[in-house]
């Protein structure tokens, strides 16, 4: 995880007083309950930022983590099996779908696919949705886009056109000729800087679709990059707001 705070800190200059790490008690206790150990990258995000993650983690619930021991410890009648590591909370009432390692969905260096269900009976076996390839890669993606992106004057939020033709990778590479430079981390979603802009290109696992969130200081550079995406490929602007 230092990388991830130096990365938070580069963008947020000062981030790193924000932050607080669970105890190494809560830790054990949370294993002991879960009955298996906690993944590494698990455990090294808790103790970074297992208790405050700034705004890095402001759209999640942080659990306590005896709660978050109690479902697993009293084998309440809706907790999922035990390959699913519940790591956030939902906090809209109205969905409550919640953030959970797939222990049976490994992806690199130790680290697992993040699902989302809500916590009911057999939720994970009719709502479960596979979101980010891996934990590490979700955090990476929330750096840009909780506390970089929100730095931007002018933000504007692409999708994939029906048609598809224009795949992420072709897409990085009109980035490129921009001027934009692409991040060595993550490496199935995308991240891009240049001086004056910045990207989020988001993909879920086993999808072709992509999701790309763009933040620039100036409107006319703004509208400059727009035209050029949307004349050459099929890139479309999102009805929906950044």
């Amino acid at each position: 995880m230092r990388d991830l705070i130096a990365l938070l800190e580069r963008y947020a200059p000062g981030y790193s007083r924000q932050i607080q790490g669970a105890s190494t008690w809560e830790l054990d206790n949370l294993e002991e309950a879960f009955g298996q150990p906690l993944p590494d990258v698990y455990r090294d995000f808790a103790l970074k930022m297992g208790e405050n993650g700034g705004a890095l983690l402001s759209h999640v619930s942080i659990n306590d983590f005896l709660d978050v021991a109690d479902i697993y410890q009293i084998r309440r009648r809706d907790a999922p099996p035990q390959r699913f590591l519940f790591i956030f909370g939902d906090p809209n009432p109205l969905t409550r779908f919640h953030y959970w390692l797939d222990l049976e969905a490994p992806f690199e260096e130790g680290d697992f696919q993040v699902v989302r269900f809500p916590l009911f009976q057999d939720a994970w076996k009719t709502k479960l949705q596979r979101s980010y390839v891996s934990f590490r890669e979700m955090l990476y993606l929330w750096a840009m886009g909780n506390v970089h992106l929100p730095s931007f004057s002018h933000r504007a939020l692409y999708q994939q056109g029906d048609e598809k033709r224009t795949t992420a990778e072709e897409f990085a590479q009109y980035l490129g000729k921009m001027g934009f430079v692409r991040l060595p981390y993550p490496r199935y979603s995308m991240l891009f800087e240049r001086d004056d802009a910045a990207i989020r290109l988001y993909r879920p696992p086993d999808s072709s679709c992509f999701e790309v969130h763009v933040g620039m200081y100036g409107l006319d550079r703004l509208k400059h990059f727009q035209a050029v995406i949307e004349d050459n490929t099929d890139i479309e602007k999102s009805i929906w707001e950044p």
